[in-house]
């Protein structure tokens, strides 16, 4: 089942892709491992209008402050001093660590000003995506955490299409549209 889902988002992806480049010419540049959260921090850093985040595992490290996770964290905090709308669905996830490491990221960027919302708590959002500016899409298999910043094999990609940014904005609102916002608690 997993499996046929995979081959039909990957075909509807293709055909997408396939339609928006004859039309628009739109950039695919891939992101091999370590050249995602290098390419990101810089997008984030060079943001104008917007950042929107579905995100299925982050990792928040308050004893690893130079950690590429918590890098990408502090830059998202920086962006929205300066003024950009930055939103945020994470994963509610029944797995102990994902929800953990979640909850501690949701609470740090809350405390910070970041509206984070989680999803339906019947529902896994497995997806990995970061829209800016409503024209530059990054897809793949980086979680926010760890391991996937530092140690996997992991594959991702920029998008370069307001066109195809509009599907993935209008699928951010869809998802919004079930989740609680968080509210950090008061200490």
């Amino acid at each position: 089942m997993l499996l046929k889902n995979i081959r039909k988002f990957s075909l509807f992806f293709l055909l997408l892709c396939n339609i928006c480049f004859v039309q628009n010419k739109i950039n695919i540049t891939p992101l091999l491992n370590k050249d995602y959260s290098i390419n990101l921090l810089n997008f984030i850093r060079k943001a104008e209008k917007s950042i929107y985040v579905i995100m299925f595992q982050t990792g928040y490290y308050p004893e690893h402050p130079e950690s590429i996770s918590n890098q990408i964290l502090e830059e998202l905090i920086k962006a929205h001093k300066r003024n950009i709308k930055i939103e945020i669905i994470l994963e509610l996830s029944n797995f102990t660590d994902v929800k953990e490491k979640n909850f501690e990221t949701a609470k740090f960027l809350a405390e910070n000003g970041i509206k984070v919302y989680f999803d339906r708590e019947d529902k896994t959002t497995h997806s990995k995506l970061v829209i800016i500016d409503n024209k530059y899409i990054f897809i793949g298999s980086h979680n926010w955490n760890y391991y996937s910043l530092e140690k996997n094999n992991e594959t991702s990609v920029i998008i370069e299409s307001e066109e195809i940014a509009r599907v993935f904005v209008d699928y951010f609102n869809k998802i919004k549209k079930e989740c609680k916002i968080y509210i950090a608690p008061q200490n």
